[in-house]
């Protein structure tokens, strides 16, 4: 049986280091993360906008000054409510390699009051002014600052609730090899039939799986994947749309439009008219 393994690619910024981060503040609009996991820590702090924040079956709405935090191996989506910005930070637990024993069991709390997310935000703007400097001394104040904000976090953010942890745990490596491989594979026809193959279970009980550890049905995971996929070739790619719905494994045109009106509250061909429109001439030639 192959064994399948999800990994977000995070880059380095300037630092040559001995770990991967993610920092960077990001600007979009409509942006659709479906569910996924990664073996990092991850942060998320509102500047301006809306966003729907889900974590396993836990529903967030997040708005300015709200913060987020998804706690490694938990299975999270997202979803901008238009137009937002926003901090993100994701950092590997390789960082605290030799000097915090067991931090694969600590467990934080998603969400923070306005009083720790502010304490932690002054940190995160203070990063930024260093993130991409090439000064050497700079990069040294940038890890500081980031060992200072994650002692905060760590001091301020412990959860109580370790049972909840280690359930969540468990959902998380049961399903894990179905939802890298469809990841992977979700352009290509796939049955419910053959997921469940990849972990030695029925049909029926991959589907109970799936909606007691992320809330959605097998094939609405599936669906996800190929709304995320199209709605990115639609901002990026200048094909025809009946063209860019072959490339993400859609067949059933009908159903799949309802779908991405239900997530995008607009059709394709109504994104695609409203990205024409905000073109130059030269550009839309």
């Amino acid at each position: 049986m192959n064994e399948y393994k999800h990994e977000n690619i995070l880059h380095k910024r300037n630092f040559d280091l001995q770990f991967s981060i993610r920092f960077e503040i990001v600007d979009d609009v409509n942006f659709y993360s479906p569910f996924h996991w990664h073996n990092h820590i991850e942060i998320l702090y509102v500047i301006e906008g809306k966003i729907d924040f889900t974590i396993e079956q836990r529903k967030y709405v997040l708005s300015n000054e709200d913060m987020i935090i998804v706690n490694s191996e938990n299975i999270h989506s997202s979803k901008l409510r238009g137009h937002a910005k926003y901090i993100l930070l994701q950092v590997p637990l390789s960082v605290f390699e030799g000097i915090y024993d067991g931090i694969e069991t600590v467990t934080l709390n998603e969400k923070t009051s306005q009083a720790d997310s502010g304490k932690l935000f002054s940190y995160l703007s203070e990063m930024l002014r260093f993130v991409d400097d090439k000064k050497q001394e700079h990069k040294v104040k940038f890890i500081s600052l980031l060992y200072d904000f994650l002692y905060v976090l760590l001091s301020s953010q412990q959860a109580k609730n370790k049972k909840a942890a280690a359930i969540s745990y468990y959902g998380i490596n049961r399903i894990s090899p179905v939802m890298a491989y469809v990841e992977k594979e979700f352009r290509e026809k796939i049955t419910l039939s053959q997921a469940a193959e990849i972990i030695n279970v029925s049909p029926e009980h991959l589907c109970r799986l799936f909606k007691k550890y992320t809330d959605m049905t097998f094939n609405e995971y599936l669906m996800s994947l190929r709304i995320s996929a199209f709605y990115q070739l639609l901002q990026n790619s200048n094909q025809k749309i009946s063209v860019l719905l072959e490339e993400c494994g859609i067949s059933n045109y009908k159903v799949f439009i309802r779908e991405f009106k239900k997530t995008f509250g607009k059709t394709p061909e109504a994104i695609r008219n409203e990205i024409n429109s905000c073109m130059t001439p030269k550009e839309n030639l």
